[in-house]
């Protein structure tokens, strides 16, 4: 971008690449056949619609990607000249190859929209990079370079800059001199404009002035805030932030900075929307790619891209959790420590929380499967026992299976969640476990969570136990009855794990648990149904039964 730029600032169509370039980390290229395509207008998709024009870019928002309506739609743009196609994320890669080998038989460019961003957020970015149009070409101020674009508008301007975001946060200064006001340098040195000032100007309307006219607005010298000069940054009707000029100390601006800083809000446009793309919202972004492909529904290799995860090696996924309660501060706490835990194998790993605790995505695994397994076991074990340390709770990691790509995640994630479940649920002491090591737990879970919510057209023996204690009855005999069955029926090991002396509680268990609960122990169904509610009441409390 160079000194020329202010007086002849070039207005052409954009063209795909540039298109691409500005809004690069929320669609997922699949196939651009001519880069240097225009793209003339942005267009939303709707076949009863005007018919494709030669430089639509065509966003076939609510079309289903695996759906012949996507082919026949490819084939029109490719007959239209049209730039290019967006359409939703296939979720299947075979799919995808699909569509991009149509997409190429038909000339045109396929994109597709990146699985964490909706179609409002994109077509808002698609439409701004439409308006923008290409952005001047200029080593000493390259794409981003927000630095570099300060420095170029203070020399033009003559006063100190700050570039900022829609929310008044600094995301570039630069002042050829030091005599800065004291607004200006705490601006700068906090990185937001002071919380009182904002105000202010919210409350005077200038903030609604700002984001309503192209103009640049004129604020005079007051007191010991010097003369400033303000310009919003906008393109397809989104906000993408604001370029000041505060005069140096002892300085006034010139009329000539009122020419040079609606120029300078065209040129940043651009470096602004790129920005955002890259930089805004990067862990957002990454969340929720990681997200996108736990759930089955993104881009291996979209993630790959953006995370420096390998998509095509062997992968697998660990839920983590706590045995126990897991509230708000137990859940933060629980993913920070996993997040300090030393990288998996390979030092390639993402978290994600998650609704029992946090998700962690082991990839780079080793090349042959048994050695992936043990490597996947072996930090499954030593993450299970640093949290428990550090957290001074029980923590259990289930342990996905080992999958061969990122695309195929999802399916390590599901048994992993089932195997954490299984530990939740269960009685063994292990501390990490694979679904097939916790199956009975599982099932048996599963089981009772059918149960729930079954009406008994009876009484049983828990319910009668259940009603006593209810009503202020000793609530202990259930606890009795629990040892009873877990000890297959042996009352000195079942008065063994209670504490109590057997003569005690075998006395007690004749006199009282059975004849209040009327259980036949001698009948096999009637204990099996016994166990199964109890252990209903210890999943769900004492209204399951």
């Amino acid at each position: 971008m160079g000194e020329d730029a202010w007086d002849r600032p070039t207005v052409r169509p954009q063209t795909l690449e540039g298109l691409i370039d500005l809004v690069e980390s929320r669609i997922e290229v699949a196939t651009v056949p001519r880069p240097q395509t225009p793209v003339r207008q942005l267009v939303v998709y709707d076949p009863f619609d005007r018919p494709i024009a030669r430089g639509d870019l065509v966003v076939a928002a609510g079309l289903d990607s695996h759906g012949i309506e996507a082919e026949k739609l490819l084939r029109a743009a490719g007959k239209a000249e049209a730039a290019g196609v967006v359409l939703r994320e296939a979720r299947e890669p075979g799919r995808k190859q699909e569509l991009r080998s149509l997409a190429e038989q038909a000339g045109t460019a396929l994109l597709f929209r990146a699985a964490w961003m909706n179609w409002p957020r994109l077509i808002g970015a698609l439409g701004a990079a439409v308006a923008i149009g290409p952005v001047p070409d200029d080593a000493n101020v390259p794409l981003g370079d927000l630095g570099g674009l300060a420095r170029l508008i203070a020399v033009q301007v003559q006063g100190a800059v700050t570039i900022e975001d829609p929310d008044s946060r600094v995301l570039a200064h630069y002042a050829e001199s030091a005599a800065l006001d004291p607004i200006r340098i705490l601006t700068i040195s906090t990185g937001q404009v002071p919380e009182e000032r904002r105000r202010a100007m919210t409350e005077d309307g200038f903030f609604k002035e700002l984001w309503s006219t192209e103009q640049v607005l004129h604020r005079r010298a007051a007191g010991d805030i010097p003369e400033r000069m303000a310009v919003a940054v906008q393109a397809g009707g989104e906000r993408l932030g604001s370029i000041w000029v505060a005069a140096l100390n002892g300085h006034t601006l010139q009329d000539s900075a009122v020419e040079a800083l609606r120029i300078a809000a065209r040129l940043a446009a651009g470096h602004l929307l790129h920005h955002h793309s890259r930089h805004h919202g990067r862990s957002e972004l990454l969340t929720e790619a990681t997200r996108a492909v736990l759930d089955g529904r993104g881009s291996g290799a979209l993630l790959a891209r953006h995370s420096g995860l390998p998509a095509d090696t062997r992968c697998a996924v660990l839920a983590v959790g706590v045995a126990g309660p897991l509230d708000d501060d137990l859940r933060v706490r629980l993913a920070r420590h996993a997040g300090w835990h030393p990288a998996g194998p390979g030092r390639s790993s993402l978290l994600l929380p998650s609704d029992r605790g946090v998700l962690i995505l082991l990839a780079g695994l080793a090349a042959d499967l048994p050695s992936a397994e043990l490597q996947v076991a072996d930090y499954g074990r030593r993450l299970a026992a640093d949290l428990s340390a550090r957290l001074k709770v029980r923590a259990l990691a289930g342990l996905g299976p080992v999958q061969g790509r990122l695309d195929h995640a999802s399916r390590s994630r599901e048994s992993a969640e089932l195997a954490l479940s299984g530990l939740l649920f269960g009685r063994a002491e292990l501390g990490c476990a694979t679904v097939d090591q916790v199956a009975d737990a599982v099932a048996l879970r599963h089981v009772l969570e059918t149960l729930r919510d079954l009406p008994l057209p009876v009484r049983t023996s828990v319910s009668r136990l259940v009603a006593h204690a209810e009503q202020g009855g000793d609530r202990s005999l259930l606890n009795a009855l629990r040892a009873y069955l877990d000890h297959s029926g042996e009352l000195g090991r079942a008065a063994d794990s209670l504490g109590v002396p057997r003569t005690t509680f075998a006395n007690r268990f004749q006199k009282k648990v059975l004849e209040i609960s009327r259980l036949n122990v001698g009948n096999p169904d009637a204990r099996l149904l016994a166990h199964l509610q109890l252990r209903l009441l210890d999943h769900d409390g004492p209204a399951a039964s």
